[in-house]
């Protein structure tokens, strides 16, 4: 399986984790820099540092920034989504193992990811996850609440990076998936780590009615039965 080194390690300190460990924060951000071609043709910053590319030669966004403010939960942070996607794939909400049984590995998708399941998605960057997190995400979430799917993979290998695709002659175009040992490797600048779901099936005792409901609407529930919010 392929095995590239991560981007520059990036981890909030304990007191400013977000609820969603691989979600960047408001103080994080993308570097502005400048993207060039070299003598062959390969995308390459201005300013290059040995730290911006994983052992493959991938180019990876730059990130700077500090973890404060609020976490953007409809986004993914490049290192942290490394973290999580690369080798064993962790839970994307705390950073753990993701619940596994005899069916595979836990995976939660947003519908638009996986329209029906067939077919299902040919890369992914969403995380894997475990059942608790994958209720409290769902309770949270209202992107979620309006579709999401819950997934037993018994394998997602590592198939590619996800970023901005650049040609000398066109605009650059961004969210392009590309497999490793395609030529247009060399022309990206990447985002995310991509993995490929296979021998997947639905999980349909994951979730009840009750975890889609709003987080206010439970958080009302709860004050007019005489009980605080749940835990979990």
């Amino acid at each position: 399986m392929h095995a590239p080194s991560a981007p520059p390690p990036s981890n909030p300190p304990p007191e400013r984790r977000s609820p969603l460990y691989i979600a960047p924060f408001e103080g994080e951000f993308a570097c502005d820099v400048t993207v060039l071609f070299d003598e062959n043709g390969h995308v390459c910053f201005a300013d290059e540092r040995p730290e911006d590319r994983d052992v493959d030669g991938v180019l990876w966004e730059r990130w700077e920034g500090t973890p404060t403010g609020e976490p953007d939960r409809t986004a993914h942070h490049p290192a942290r989504q490394y973290k999580v996607m690369d080798g064993q794939p962790l839970c994307g909400v705390y950073k753990g193992a993701p619940d596994r049984d005899e069916r595979g590995t836990l995976w939660l998708l947003h519908a638009g990811d996986a329209p029906r399941l067939r077919p299902l998605p040919s890369s992914i960057a969403t995380a894997t996850i475990c059942i608790p997190c994958a209720r409290r995400a769902v309770r949270a979430c209202e992107e979620l609440q309006r579709g999401s799917v819950a997934l037993r993979v018994r394998e997602a290998p590592v198939v590619g990076v996800r970023g901005t695709l650049y040609s000398p002659d066109h605009p650059p175009l961004a969210n392009q998936v590309v497999r490793f040992g395609d030529g247009a490797l060399h022309r990206l600048v990447a985002r995310h780590l991509m993995r490929e779901l296979t021998s997947a099936e639905l999980d349909e005792t994951i979730f009840t009615a009750a975890d889609f409901a709003p987080a206010g609407a439970a958080r009302n529930r709860g004050a007019a039965s005489g009980h605080g919010p749940e835990r979990g």
